[in-house]
């Protein structure tokens, strides 16, 4: 059985790696003789990673040619799984979500047995915006969401409510290891970072946000990158993002002062800012700890997942930092810029250890922020418990969402 899996971005994305490894984990379990074929700039890297083929070509490639090439293989696969990750969407931009709705409708043209694969379904304004999910959506013969608001959302827009269910993120499935002999010594050697730091650390994984204008039309990456090519100035600074950073950086540093802890910094994205901005937290450094940044792009999804999984506290500000954290019984604190971190924390019973960004706008970021950390440090044996209990949960909901696939 062959099977064409439209994943991510693997390239850059060590959320969306996370995903991909659920997804294949559940077709291996669901169709244990397939060959599976992702799509990667780094094929090599990555067949090595994860164990299967990959195709060598950008996920979202503009060139026609690369288009035709997929809908060719689509076309001589069983079954096309597309996912997962927020996709669908248009509150950051318009031109990926039209982008992704064309290349799905002609992939589906070639081969019909596609399914959507564990999908957010983000803040979408425009109705024309809808309009295309709905569409895409009725282009697949079953499409499984991540949560219930994903669903009601599509629903109310209009698509077809017997091919819609609603499950959570398949990044939940992988089960961590606690970093062998080997990972330690990559560690020490690629980051200098020693198996006594190990012992004790919190994980930061933090986002830059209040940067950019919502809703544009293409995104902010790829405008980025047009104005540094023509000699502009592609920094969007603004007095709430100067705000921003400034108190990320002074909280970072007094978690090591108050918890008497290391601090771990992991990008999770390594091309939207991440990496520049856990820089900066580690030049504004103060605490009595020791700081070190993931910041080399060398660890695969299952090596991130085991060196998280040994931390004391995460508190993480893109989601699958706090998935992965989760899901590895780490006591997790989501600081989240949109519903989906809200929505996730609402399914494992965590809602109390959600809160949204703009709260390190407000002047009482700093009590707040350690009221909920000492909360999460004074019960992490009951906080571990309770996560260990939703994450099974979690696990077989994702599990019995993919038994509905009849490829």
């Amino acid at each position: 059985m062959k099977i064409l899996l439209i994943n991510s971005d693997l390239a850059k994305n060590r959320g969306d790696r996370a995903i991909a490894e659920g997804n294949i984990e559940l077709i291996r379990e669901r169709f244990p003789n397939s060959r599976i074929l992702g799509i990667s700039q780094y094929p090599e890297r990555d067949e090595a990673w994860y164990g299967i083929k990959f195709l060598d070509m950008d996920f979202q490639s503009l060139n026609p040619l690369d288009l035709l090439r997929l809908a060719r293989i689509a076309r001589q696969s069983d079954a096309v799984f597309w996912g997962g990750g927020e996709i669908l969407k248009d509150y950051t931009n318009k031109m990926a979500l039209w982008y992704w709705c064309l290349k799905i409708a002609i992939i589906s043209l070639f081969n019909p047995n596609i399914y959507g694969a564990y999908q957010g379904i983000g803040p979408t304004r425009s109705i024309s915006s809808k309009r295309l999910i709905r569409f895409v959506v009725g282009r697949c013969r079953l499409f499984i969401v991540r949560d219930e608001e994903s669903r009601r959302k599509l629903i109310d827009w209009g698509a077809p409510g017997d091919r819609v269910i609603a499950s959570s993120d398949p990044a939940v499935l992988p089960i961590p290891r606690r970093p062998d002999v080997h990972l330690v010594r990559k560690l020490e050697a690629q980051f200098d970072i020693d198996p006594e730091f190990l012992e004790n650390f919190v994980c930061v994984a933090p986002r830059e946000w209040f940067h950019y204008k919502q809703s544009g039309l293409i995104p902010f990456k790829y405008k980025k990158k047009l104005l540094t090519a023509l000699g502009r100035d592609s920094s969007r600074r603004t007095e709430e993002f100067d705000t921003y950073v400034r108190r990320v950086v002074e909280l970072v540093s007094q978690i090591a002062e108050r918890y008497g802890t290391n601090v771990l910094l992991v990008p999770m994205h390594m091309e939207e800012g991440d990496t520049e901005l856990c820089r900066r937290i580690a030049d504004g450094f103060s605490g009595t700890g020791v700081m070190k940044v993931l910041e080399r792009d060398i660890l695969s999804a299952a090596e991130l997942r085991s060196v998280i999984s040994a931390a004391r506290m995460m508190v993480g500000f893109r989601l699958h930092s706090n998935i992965i954290g989760v899901s590895s019984g780490v006591p997790s604190l989501n600081i989240y810029y949109v519903d989906k971190g809200r929505v996730f924390f609402d399914q494992i019973g965590q809602e109390a250890f959600a809160i949204p960004i703009e709260f390190l706008l407000d002047d009482d970021y700093y009590e707040r922020f350690f009221a909920l950390l000492d909360s999460l440090d004074r019960d992490s044996r009951r906080v571990r418990r309770e996560i260990e209990g939703s994450t099974d949960r979690l696990r077989d909901s994702v599990r019995k969402a993919f038994g509905r696939v009849d490829a």
